[in-house]
């Protein structure tokens, strides 16, 4: 949400007490800083932290095209998913003596990065953080099984002297069973169980008596191990009862290093150097804050009027109107009111001429819009059928929801029957790697709507209609 001094807020819905709070974006960078990053950290870290934060919280706000939080349409993020998320005035009583100089930390790093988020090819990355990475990051796909082009291993030895470069956790055989489902121990107590490299090499009579035994690079007699550990018998089995997991690092290793970006900007390398060196290709660029007037400011919308050219396959009404020219029309009348609230605009075609669904495909892979909408008119044998229809790929979350502010201001504008939103599984909605829609206006095969459809006037009204939807989509006014 945008004030009309141009400031941003954060919806953040509590789950909890089931209500929405707004917040000032750069308050709630401070709120996330403090609760994500030791405070004692180097001002350059700081900052590192706020513009990583900045960008985590505008790749999901709505006023910027995010998806927003599941548990409530209306917020931007679920307080729930923030741990330790406070108001700064609370950690009085956390910082005590030092909650001054640390408060100050804060208001300097987000001053001094204030609007500033990661983009890869133009869009806000997802800015994975651990805590110490123990000497190198991680490629994503080692972690979550898919490759991302700016989560990619870099060496890291400035983390080295953390205090999390080597340390350990004892977890018991009981605990280890009940967590993983696992049976590893067994109610025969005279079984060995070997230990590779620890003990093995085990020999016993036919009383189960050890007569000799290897532990470590060292034989002994049963006896002698009795002896020795002063145990009752020669006849004596083992089992571990502690298992010592040893670490190196603290997290998953994607992305910055927190210990790393510390010691880096403590050798006097700033902010933007210590991002791009952990996150490949990155730019580090200004959001622009949304306005009331151009409420698509910086968004890129790609339009696609389908068919095209003489010998389109297109669909032609019964009055002899055809489907390509109706297409185009509303396209370039979408153009427009999309335009003239601040969207960057593409077609794949401004003119009657034959474009294949392979190079429309294709320009939609070269430019990257944020959203790719594919106008087009319905037919059906029987002249009676009529209505608007929306389809969407498959888990497109975000075009499903676009359809579903732009279906009920549509059928309402132009008096349409609401023939609903459904998934489809259409070349370009399945080969097109953005959030895409393909709108069915009306039925073309249907006397009364290939009426409308002839008229100029009703054309402009579904471009204005289409163009409402995402503004009711991206809530900025």
């Amino acid at each position: 949400m945008c004030t009309e001094n141009n400031e941003v807020y954060v919806n953040i819905y509590d789950k909890k007490n089931d209500n929405i709070e707004s917040k000032l974006l750069e308050e709630m960078v401070k709120e996330l800083v403090a609760c994500t990053m030791p405070l004692n950290f180097h001002i350059e870290a700081l900052k590192c932290q706020s513009i990583i934060i900045r960008t985590r919280l505008v790749r999901q706000m709505k006023a910027y095209g995010g998806v927003g939080t599941e548990e409530c349409k209306e917020a931007d993020i679920l307080k729930q998913d923030f741990e330790g998320l406070i108001p700064l005035i609370e950690y009085k009583n956390v910082w005590k003596n030092k909650y001054e100089e640390y408060k100050e930390k804060l208001e300097k790093a987000a001053l001094e990065t204030t609007g500033k988020i990661l983009l890869f090819n133009n869009k806000p990355i997802d800015p994975r953080t651990h805590l110490v990475c123990g000497g190198s990051t991680e490629n994503s796909e080692n972690i979550e099984g898919n490759a991302v082009r700016y989560l990619r291993r870099v060496l890291c030895n400035y983390c080295e002297d953390s205090p999390y470069s080597l340390n350990y956790k004892d977890i018991s055989i009981d605990e280890l069973e009940k967590k993983l489902g696992l049976e590893l121990t067994n109610d025969n107590f005279m079984k060995d169980i070997t230990i590779n490299k620890f003990i093995d090499n085990v020999v016993r009579d036919e009383q189960d008596r050890v007569t000799r035994i290897k532990i470590g690079n060292k034989e002994f007699s049963g006896k002698e191990i009795m002896e020795i550990l002063d145990i009752n018998s020669t006849r004596f089995s083992w089992r571990p009862q502690i298992i010592r997991f040893f670490t190196v690092g603290k997290g998953d290793g994607l992305g910055l290093c927190q210990y790393g970006a510390n010691s880096m900007a403590n050798n006097q390398t700033l902010a933007e150097e210590i991002l791009k060196y952990y996150y490949t290709g990155v730019i580090i660029k200004k959001i622009q804050n949304p306005c009331i007037n151009k409420p698509l400011e910086g968004k890129i919308i790609m339009i696609d009027p389908a068919h095209g050219g003489e010998s389109s396959d297109d669909n032609v009404g019964n009055h002899g109107l055809r489907e390509k020219d109706v297409n185009l029309s509303i396209a370039l009348y979408l153009v427009k009111e999309l335009e003239s609230i601040g969207a960057n605009v593409y077609l794949t075609r401004d003119k009657d001429e034959v474009i294949h669904l392979n190079d429309r495909a294709q320009m939609a892979k070269d430019i990257g819009p944020d959203f790719f909408i594919s106008i087009h008119q319905n037919y059906f044998s029987h002249c009676s059928k009529s209505g608007t229809e929306i389809y969407y790929f498959r888990g497109d979350k975000m075009a499903k929801e676009l359809a579903e502010e732009i279906m009920p201001v549509l059928t309402n504008e132009m008096n349409t029957l609401n023939k609903g939103i459904k998934s489809a599984e259409f070349f370009l909605l399945r080969e097109i790697p953005v959030s895409s829609i393909h709108i069915e206006v009306a039925y073309i095969s249907n006397f009364d709507e290939e009426r409308i459809l002839m008229s100029k006037d009703f054309r402009k009204k579904a471009a204005k209609a289409i163009a409402k939807g995402f503004i009711n989509f991206y809530k900025y006014i």
